[in-house]
């Protein structure tokens, strides 16, 4: 009897039955807790996530925002409640709520791993980004904050960045596991983990987009500026040592949080300025974040302004940031320091590329062949500009070159079986991708090209395995699910087609490939107008995407069709 006026008790009773399924039960024990103590913060919490795995959003708020009424430093439950308004698309609320926390909390890890999602669901996928990268900076091992950065990068097209994020996540963690929402209890001197994986298979799909809303850049800005760490008080650093030999040695193994935090390490005693920006602008230019990479670069210039590994990376990061023009004229001056440096010209081609002189490019790329003979990437972005300028036989021509000098390079591969399909030599783009996948398993826009160009070629039985295993691998690669809803198609299993594009609108509603072919299926029911409302909403989202292309012809046979049956009708 005493014990059951114990709120503490009931609490503890709830997140038992919780964690064992039991969620009515759970429930009604976090009531009997609150009940006993209508202002204990943990029960409010609970209570809350029970109510949100029972798909009751409105009321799993008001208990969130009751926790954090009754204890305003509860960071599990400011987490819940941003989690909550971020899957209910209220983004901005979910931002400030995450900003709150990291105000205490500047390296909370899942705090600036929910910044990102909400950023990436914004479409801001630099920010986004920035803002995983920060989770993984906290948390190395955190594997769905790396998932998430390699599903970014991709939106960025850093493909290669990706695949390297993919790679330590399987690592990591062979599923993607999104983030869940937190139980609490009273310990005295532990922080348990007691996450609960949210119902997604009870997940409400909505129709209705993010909410018109007024918000503050300013706020994004305080996210990311706000919270910097104050310098360390600069130390002697010892004669006659390396102090940033351990930062290289990590850097050298893909150990990137390491390296960073060894820079950082060796500035704050006193190291050489110009060398540690390098070398963490370095840090940040391989794992694709190359905003930070030339903050990095450009303060390591402003110490050395003629520093050639600053200006290279500077130049280097503004082509990838799609600024080679103003890249420009660091590779000319490179280029005329260093005429006869492989990397200086492999920058300056790619830099005359980019910014619209090929035939600057290519004569460069003579030159870097004639230095390094046997650079196999040399050859890569020959291919690259001949294909560009439409030389489709000079682009193969070079791509094979590539291969005879470096025939594990995958992404040469890929590129040269997609000119292969486009001169219908199925057969030999056929080898090639499976050459890529040989080298890189994981390579996933390899997959989905040789899924893609088997279903062309009427083997889509054959595709379906590969579609498959690339799922497991990761269960919300969208192109994927999209690739395997055709494939289903064609294999005439509509029903279980539909349920991949609906798992595709479910989490991205304006994904433009399951808008289209959610569209194909109303026009099949001949719901001709709300079709076409979708081929609109692909047409505004992606005027220039191939799914765009196909939403256009698709919208001129259903007006056709709408207007033959309107006459039948009036006749």
């Amino acid at each position: 009897a005493r014990n059951a006026t114990s709120p503490k008790l009931w609490n503890e009773r709830g997140v038992t039955l919780h964690q064992d399924g039991r969620y009515a039960e759970a429930e009604e024990s976090y009531r009997r807790a609150i009940a006993v103590e209508p202002g204990y913060a943990l029960a409010h919490n609970n209570l809350g996530v029970a109510l949100a795995h029972a798909g009751h959003g409105d009321a799993a708020l008001g208990e969130f925002r009751a926790a954090l009424e009754a204890q305003p430093g509860l960071a599990k439950a400011r987490l819940n409640l941003a989690l909550l308004l971020s899957k209910a698309k209220r983004l901005p609320m979910a931002l400030e709520a995450y900003r709150q926390v990291l105000v205490t909390e500047p390296e909370q890890p899942v705090a600036w791993n929910g910044v990102g999602l909400a950023l990436a669901e914004m479409r801001k996928f630099e920010d986004a980004r920035n803002a995983f990268a920060r989770a993984i900076q906290a948390r190395p091992e955190y594997a769905e904050a790396h998932y998430n950065l390699s599903f970014t990068l991709s939106n960025l097209g850093d493909f290669e960045g990706a695949l390297r994020e993919t790679k330590l996540a399987l690592e990591l963690e062979p599923y993607y596991v999104a983030q869940k929402f937190d139980l609490a209890i009273d310990l005295q001197y532990e922080d348990p983990d007691l996450s609960i994986q949210p119902d997604l298979g009870g997940e409400k799909r909505a129709d209705e987009g993010i909410a018109e809303f007024s918000f503050d850049p300013a706020l994004l800005d305080t996210v990311f500026t706000q919270l910097a760490p104050a310098p360390a008080p600069a130390a002697s650093v010892p004669v006659g040592t390396d102090p940033y030999g351990m930062a290289v040695d990590f850097l050298s193994k893909g150990f990137f949080d390491r390296a960073q935090v060894e820079a950082w390490r060796a500035l704050a005693h006193g190291a050489d300025r110009t060398a540690g920006n390098v070398l963490l602008g370095e840090t940040f230019a391989r794992q694709g974040l190359h905003g930070e990479a030339l903050d990095r670069y450009r303060e390591a210039r402003r110490e050395t302004p003629d520093d050639l590994a600053a200006m290279r990376g500077e130049a280097w990061s503004l082509v990838k940031l799609g600024q080679a023009v103003e890249a420009r004229p660091l590779a000319e001056e490179l280029v005329l320091r260093a005429s006869e440096d492989i990397d200086t010209l492999m920058l300056a081609a790619a830099v005359r590329a980019a910014s619209g002189d090929p035939a600057a490019a290519l004569a460069t790329l003579d030159t870097a062949r004639r230095v390094a003979p046997m650079r196999a990437d040399v050859h890569q972005q020959m291919g690259a500009i001949a294909r560009r300028l439409g030389d489709l036989e000079g682009a193969i021509l070079a791509y094979r070159h590539a291969l005879s000098l470096d025939p594990a390079f995958a992404g040469v591969r890929y590129e040269l079986a997609r000119l292969l399909i486009e001169k219908r030599q199925y057969r030999d783009a056929e080898d090639e991708l499976l050459a890529a996948l040989d080298a890189v398993p994981t390579y996933a826009e390899a997959t989905l090209e040789l899924a893609t160009l088997r279903r062309m070629i009427g083997h889509a039985d054959t595709a379906l395995p590969l579609l498959i295993d690339l799922l497991q691998r990761d269960p919300y690669h969208f192109d994927a699910l999209i690739a395997l809803g055709e494939t289903l198609l064609v294999l005439g299993r509509k029903q279980d087609a539909v349920t991949a594009f609906t798992r595709v609108l479910r989490f991205d509603p304006n994904h433009v490939g399951a808008l289209y072919h959610e569209g194909v299926l109303l026009a099949e029911r001949r719901r001709y107008r709300e079709a076409v409302d979708r081929w609109q909403r692909v047409l505004t989202l992606e005027p220039g995407g191939d799914f765009a292309r196909r939403a256009r012809r698709e919208i001129r046979s259903a007006t056709d069709l709408q207007r033959i049956f309107a006459d039948r009708q009036a006749s």
